[in-house]
C-alpha cells in the first residue's frame, strides 16, 4: 500500500477531531442538531487551520446514512465515498483553476438536478477569492436562493477579497491560528500513534516554526521522520529547516550587548560557512530579541508563543538589554532584512545592521552614564549651595537678634531722628510676627502648640539627620515650633529669608515627614518674627505761606528768630503749628514789652 503523508492520514475526520477551533465545531455541531442548516458558508482564516477538512466533515454529517447528525460514523458507503473523493453528491472546485464566468455557468446548471445517494449536494470551492468579478456576478443570484437540496461552501485565506454581496449572503466563521502549545500536543499524539520518537524541545520547535497552521507542522515532522528514521531530535529540526540556532544566536545576542563587533562579524562568517541563509540569520535573531521584549515586560513565558526559549536563558540574556532598547533594535534588524530584497551584496547589509547594533548599544550606554553623572554632580552643587545659603542666613540673623547693625548699612535715617526730651516717654513701636503663607502674603499664626506636636517636630528633625539631607536641616534647625491644627503645622523663624527658603524649598520633603510623625496630612507654613524694614523718612519740605506763593517778606530793621517746633510739646505746640499755617514760618523778635 503507498504511503500517505501525515497531514492526510491524520485530517480531522470529526467534529470534535479539530484542533483550536471550537467555536466553529460546536456551532455547527448545534446547527445540525437542530436542522438550522444554512444554504452557504463562508470559512475563512489562514492556512493550515482545517477549512477545507471543516467543510469535508459538514459534509458527512449532512449526509451520512446515520444522519443528518454531527458525529459522522465514517463507515457508512456515503462517509466512505466523501473520504476517498468519490463521492456524486460532493464537489470540490479549486477556484484558483476554475475561476472563470464559463465554469460558474456550468456549475448552475448542475445544481438543479437533484443528490444521487446523499440527501444534500455539497459544492466546496476552495480559494474562493480567486473567481473574477464576472464570476462571482455570475455566483451571486444561485447563491442567494439556491434549491433546497443545495450548500455551498467558500474556504477563503483572504477573507476582504471576497466582495461583500457574496458575504452578505453567506454564515461566516473566522478559523484563528492555532497555538503553539496545541500543535505540539497534536504532534506528540501523530507521533506516539505513529511510532516517531520525538524530542519535546524538537516538537515545540516544529511548533513555532509553523506559525499557526497545524498542516505545514505535520509536514515538518514527516520531513524529520524520513530524514532521521522515526528519530526526531531538536538538531535534525534545525538541520532540515535551516535554522541557526539558539546556540548561535546566544553568541550574537551576548556580542552585541558587549559592544564586540568583531565577535559578531566572525558569527556571521562561521554561519555562511555551514550554508545559514541571511536572511534566516536576521529572522531569528529579531525572533529572540522580541521574546527578551515580552519577557521583560510581561515577566512569564505562559501563552505568549515565544521562541522556544527557556525561562532560564531569557532571563540571562534579559539583563544584557534596557527595555527601552529593545523596539530600536528589532525595527532596525526589520529595515535590514527590507534591505536584503535589492542589496546587490548581502552580507554587507547584514554587517552593517549588526555593527551598528553593537556600536549604538555602546553609545546608549555611555550617554546614559554622562547624563547620570551630570544629573548627581548637579544635585551635590546644588545641596552645597543650599547648605550655605542657608548657614549665611542662620548668621545674618544671629547677628540683628544681637543688635549688630552690619557695617555701612546703618540706615541715613536713624541719625536724624529728635531725641526725646528727659523725661519724656519714648514712642512705643509693636513688633509683629508674620507668617509667609504659600502665596507669600504676611499673616499672624493663631494655634495650640501641643506636646505631641512638639515631639512630632523634634521626631522630623531626628529623620532629617538620619537620612543625610544636611542643608534642609542647616535651615529648618533655627526655626522654633509655634503651634499646629489639623491641617497645618506653623514654624517661626528669626529671618524672612530661612522662612522663604523652607517655604520655597524644603516644604515637600518636610510635609511628608510631618505627616508619618502625627498621622496626618498637615500643610507647612514658615513664619518670621523679624520686623519689617522701616520706610524711609519723607523729605523734609518747607510749609508755604497760604496768603501769598512768594517768598516770606521781612520788615526792614527786623532779623529773622530760629525757633525748634520739634523742642516744644502740647498746647503750645499745637498753636505754633496753627499760627505757621495761617502766616507762614518766618519768626522775628517781638518789638512790644
Amino acid at each position: 500500500m503507498a504511503y500517505i503523508a501525515l497531514y492526510r492520514k491524520w485530517r480531522p475526520t470529526a467534529f470534535e477531531d479539530l484542533v483550536g477551533q471550537e467555536h466553529v465545531s460546536k456551532t455547527l455541531s448545534q446547527a445540525i442538531l437542530t436542522g438550522k442548516i444554512g444554504h452557504a458558508y463562508l470559512f475563512a482564516g489562514p492556512r493550515g487551520t482545517g477549512k477545507t477538512s471543516t467543510a469535508k466533515i459538514m459534509a458527512k454529517a449532512l449526509n451520512c446514512e446515520q444522519g443528518p447528525t454531527p458525529s459522522p460514523c465514517n463507515s457508512c458507503t456515503n462517509c466512505q465515498k466523501i473520504n476517498d473523493g468519490s463521492s456524486m453528491d460532493v464537489f470540490e472546485i479549486d477556484a484558483a483553476s476554475n475561476r472563470g464566468i464559463d465554469e460558474i455557468r456550468e456549475l448552475r446548471e448542475t445544481v438543479k438536478f437533484a443528490p444521487v445517494d446523499g440527501r444534500y449536494k455539497v459544492y466546496i470551492i476552495d480559494e474562493v477569492h480567486m473567481l473574477t468579478t464576472e464570476a462571482f456576478n455570475a455566483l451571486l443570484k444561485t447563491l442567494e436562493e439556491p434549491p433546497s437540496h443545495v450548500v455551498f461552501i467558500l474556504a477563503t485565506t483572504e477573507a476582504h477579497k471576497v466582495p461583500a454581496t457574496i458575504q452578505s449572503r453567506c454564515q461566516r466563521y473566522d478559523f484563528k491560528r492555532i497555538t503553539v502549545d496545541e500543535i505540539a500536543a497534536r504532534l506528540s499524539h501523530v507521533a506516539a500513534e505513529s511510532g516517531i520518537e520525538a524530542e519535546e524541545a524538537a516538537l515545540r520547535l516544529i511548533a513555532v516554526h509553523a506559525d499557526g497552521g497545524l498542516r505545514d507542522a505535520l509536514s515538518v515532522l514527516d520531513q524529520c521522520a524520513a530524514l532521521s528514521g522515526d528519530v526526531v531530535t531538536l538538531a535534525k529540526v534545525q538541520e532540515l529547516l535551516g535554522l541557526v540556532g539558539h546556540d548561535w544566536i546566544f553568541r550574537m545576542t551576548k556580542a552585541i550587548a558587549g559592544h564586540e563587533a568583531q565577535e559578531a562579524l566572525t558569527i556571521v562568517a562561521e554561519l555562511l560557512h555551514e550554508g545559514k541563509d541571511l536572511r534566516q540569520i536576521l529572522a531569528e535573531l529579531t525572533l529572540h530579541l522580541r521574546s527578551i521584549m515580552i519577557y521583560q515586560a510581561a515577566g512569564t513565558l505562559a501563552r505568549l508563543d515565544l521562541y522556544a526559549e527557556t525561562e532560564e536563558s531569557l532571563q540571562e540574556q534579559a539583563r544584557l538589554f534596557p527595555a527601552e532598547r529593545l523596539p530600536e533594535m528589532i525595527r532596525r534588524l526589520h529595515e535590514a532584512m527590507n534591505e536584503l530584497r535589492w542589496s546587490p551584496q548581502p552580507r554587507i547589509t547584514v554587517e552593517v545592521a549588526l555593527l551598528s547594533l553593537a556600536r549604538e548599544q555602546e553609545s546608549s550606554e555611555k550617554r546614559e552614564a554622562v547624563r547620570a553623572a551630570g544629573s548627581s554632580a548637579g544635585e551635590a552643587r546644588i545641596a552645597q549651595l543650599e547648605a550655605k545659603l542657608a548657614q549665611m542666613a542662620a548668621m545674618l540673623s544671629a547677628g540683628k537678634s544681637r543688635g549688630a547693625a552690619p557695617v555701612g548699612q546703618m540706615p541715613a535715617a536713624q541719625a536724624s531722628i529728635p531725641k526725646p526730651k528727659a523725661g519724656s516717654a519714648p514712642p512705643v513701636k509693636k513688633q509683629m510676627p508674620s507668617a509667609l503663607s504659600a502665596g507669600g502674603l504676611r499673616q499672624m499664626p493663631s494655634a495650640p502648640a501641643s506636646a505631641e506636636d512638639a515631639a512630632a517636630w523634634r521626631q522630623v528633625l531626628a529623620d532629617l539627620r538620619t537620612q543625610g539631607k544636611r542643608s534642609i536641616l542647616a535651615c529648618v534647625s533655627q526655626a522654633e515650633f509655634a503651634g499646629a491644627t489639623e491641617a497645618q503645622f506653623y514654624l517661626v523663624f528669626r529671618s524672612d529669608i530661612l522662612a522663604q527658603l523652607a517655604m520655597r524649598n524644603y516644604r515637600k520633603n518636610i510635609e511628608p515627614l510631618l505627616a508619618a510623625a502625627l498621622g496626618r496630612e498637615v500643610q507647612l507654613v514658615c513664619s518670621s518674627n523679624q520686623a519689617p524694614p522701616s520706610p524711609p523718612p519723607a523729605p523734609v519740605q518747607e510749609k508755604k505761606s497760604k496768603l501769598t506763593e512768594e517768598a516770606p517778606v521781612i520788615p526792614a530793621g527786623e532779623k529773622p528768630v530760629k525757633v525748634d517746633i520739634e523742642a516744644l510739646e502740647g498746647e503750645e505746640r499745637s498753636n505754633l503749628e496753627h499760627a505757621v499755617d495761617v502766616f507762614g514760618n518766618t519768626f522775628v523778635e517781638s518789638q512790644g514789652k
